[in-house]
């Protein structure tokens, strides 16, 4: 099973940084991949899951778990991303677990 790892950048979006980390899974192009995101997941709903607190600290303990592209894909809090390849999720499942609030 292949998996890659990937960390959010500093003012990258956690929806932006799950189609990089898939481009740098895949060797490609951000712009080669397809279908769109929102064909898996709400992009806006990423974002605010994991967007900093109203006091600009940074969420932690939470993480959401989707099938995108034939992959799992886990963003986690803390910006980390891991990729594998999707053997026992059905097309399209997901799961979220919110981030402290």
């Amino acid at each position: 099973m292949e998996h890659t790892s990937y960390h959010l950048q500093d003012g990258e979006r956690p929806s932006t940084a799950v189609v990089n980390a898939i481009a740098d899974h895949e060797d490609a192009s951000p712009d080669e991949i397809g279908p769109r995101l929102y064909d898996a997941v709400d992009p806006d709903a990423l974002d605010s899951l994991f967007r900093p607190r109203v006091d600009g600290q940074v969420r932690i303990g939470g993480k959401a778990v989707f099938s995108y592209r034939g992959y799992e894909i886990t963003y986690e809090s803390d910006g980390m991303i891991h990729i594998t390849d999707d053997t026992d999720t059905p097309s399209g499942a997901s799961e979220t677990a919110p981030a402290d609030e």
